[in-house]
């Protein structure tokens, strides 16, 4: 055989080209080889073998009904996070009473996942002498959990959805410690309401600590209310941007509908009586509300009544009344939003964003903005909404365009070969998706993620897919069991073909790539370990670069 003398800079270089060439080939590509990838690689993390053929057996339908009902937990994958490690590390310190902790290196599993809100809300008492690390640890073993969840969760529609969420909703894990500390249950409720109703999934992110902190409505209280979480729940969270029409009228009863008790969108003043509507909305963590008290060390949510401003409030020209009960006007206004045409489209817009409908015609977006809102009433809204876009006849027939995001290339390269994620340290990957321009769960601002092509499209994260192309599978990674060095072909021309298959790509697609290498095809592959790891990673990376798979 010929040696492989390239070096990896230059392979490098090569392979950063080919992506560069396959986003700006993007009007030219043709549909995947194998049909059951275009739904796969939209509903779930990435096509495998194995998902193609359950996919063929049972048929579009019957496949998306299951995929619809799967349970958001599994044993088998709860052992396997609780498998798995992320490292922790603080130097020796003291509270300011004086009380000492001892420094600590460790990869210790992850344990705190499951744990209840009460058994977390310790972590943001200062009094307690433990590291700052200690107090954000629930948060970061979120964020190692993702790709495990990503790439071996059975439910992956489910799984898709709430990444969906968690950007449609998004929180800073690591604002400051009381969200890290309950980053865990945030976590859980959307996973699962994932696929359930939209206004029962709103009223729990409402309620939910990590964002009445994130959004500083914890600290709001009458004269005069905090805005910041009203206001992206009308922006980000309802009825979205394209709904704000505070340039063109300046008094409520000027919006159409609002004399009628509905306004078409919204303007500033409806913000400012939504504020005041959810002053008292704080948090169980032991803070002080006056008179002596405090609130309980529950870690979930907590009303304080003192605080909430009780006088008549009008919001999108829908009166509530003064005096209302408890949460009553908190509730009411979650009410007007949650089932608004303008949420439907909003929401729905996005949702087809996501599973990779960039540009849905006006028709597909009015129907599936007519099935969300048709369906607010049943437990499985979402569901029936997810249901009415990937069985829209636009939707098989919408060509892949979707860039895959870094996170997204990641889980579906895992997948795609096989590999074992249990990660001895599972907070290397993360490194790698931050060059890549990926922060999950840690976006500063209330607006997640991007979510359109055009904004990943660059020189920047394409050097970041590369380096996860190159050295996701590689042991200094410690992130999956299974290397590259077991891909069973001998030679060049058979690895081309494996490689070929279990991507979905056409015979011949990987056929330039042994030249690359300075490698012929009939050529045999190395012997040693590391050489074959080397030559595998370079064929798993130049097919990862691929139109095929770099959008869905």
């Amino acid at each position: 055989m010929h040696p492989v003398t390239i070096t990896r800079r230059t392979f490098h270089g090569g392979l950063t080209a080919l992506g560069l060439t396959a986003l700006i080939s993007r009007g030219a590509r043709a549909r995947p080889a194998d049909p059951a990838d275009l739904y796969l690689n939209r509903l779930t993390w990435g096509a495998t073998p194995e998902a193609r053929a359950a996919f063929r057996r049972a048929g579009l339908k019957d496949w998306l009904d299951e995929e619809l009902v799967r349970p958001a937990s599994d044993p088998a994958l709860s052992r396997r996070l609780a498998s798995a490690r992320l490292r922790i590390e603080y130097e020796a310190g003291r509270t300011d009473e004086g009380k000492p902790w001892q420094g600590l290196s460790e990869a210790r599993p992850l344990g705190l996942l499951d744990a209840a809100p009460a058994d977390l809300v310790g972590l943001v008492d200062y009094s307690r002498p433990i590291g700052y690390p200690e107090r954000v640890r629930p948060a970061d073993e979120v964020i190692a959990a993702a790709l495990i969840r990503a790439v071996h969760a059975p439910a992956q529609l489910r799984e898709v959805m709430t990444q969906f969420w968690h950007d449609h909703f998004s929180v800073n894990a690591l604002k400051d410690e009381t969200t890290a500390a309950l980053f865990p249950p945030y976590d859980r409720m959307l996973r699962e309401h994932a696929l359930g109703n939209f206004r029962a999934l709103l009223g729990e992110v409402a309620r939910s600590p990590p964002m009445l902190r994130y959004l500083d409505n914890d600290v709001s209280q009458a004269s005069p209310a905090n805005e910041n979480f009203a206001r992206e729940l009308f922006e980000l969270h309802t009825l979205g941007r394209e709904n704000y029409l505070n340039d063109r009228f300046e008094r409520w009863d000027e919006v159409p509908g609002a004399r009628e008790g509905l306004a078409a969108g919204y303007i500033d003043d409806d913000v400012y009586e939504a504020a005041r509507a959810f002053t008292g909305w704080t948090i169980g963590d032991g803070r002080d509300i006056g008179g002596g008290r405090t609130t309980p060390l529950t870690g979930t949510f907590a009303y304080v009544e003192e605080w909430h401003d009780p006088y008549q409030k009008r919001v999108l020209g829908r009166e509530l009344p003064d005096h209302a009960a408890p949460m009553a006007d908190g509730e009411a206004v979650l009410d007007l939003l949650a089932t608004h045409p303008g949420t439907a489209r909003f929401v729905t817009g996005k949702m087809l964003r996501r599973l990779g409908i960039e540009a849905p015609s006006e028709g597909y977006r009015e129907r599936v903005a007519r099935a969300f809102l048709a369906a607010a009433d049943q437990p499985d809204q979402i569901a029936r909404t997810l249901r009415a876009i990937v069985l829209d006849a636009e939707f098989a027939a919408t060509p892949p365009g979707k860039l895959r995001r870094p996170f997204e290339f990641a889980a579906a390269l895992l997948r795609t070969t096989g590999a074992e994620v249990v990660p001895r340290d599972a907070g290397a990957v993360h490194w790698h998706l931050r060059r890549a321009g990926w922060t999950q769960h840690e976006v500063r601002p209330p607006t997640g993620h991007a979510d359109r092509t055009e904004d990943w499209a660059t020189t920047r994260v394409v050097a970041g897919l590369v380096d996860l192309a190159l050295y996701l599978h590689a042991d200094w990674m410690e992130l999956v069991r299974t290397p590259l060095t077991e891909a069973p072909a001998a030679t060049f021309a058979g690895t081309a073909a494996y490689w070929e298959k279990r991507f979905g790509l056409a015979q011949g697609a990987l056929s330039d790539v042994p030249a690359a290498m300075q490698a012929d095809p009939g050529d045999t592959m190395p012997e040693d370990a590391g050489g074959r790891e080397w030559v595998n990673s370079g064929f798993v990376a130049a097919a990862a670069l691929t139109p095929e798979f770099l959008f869905r």
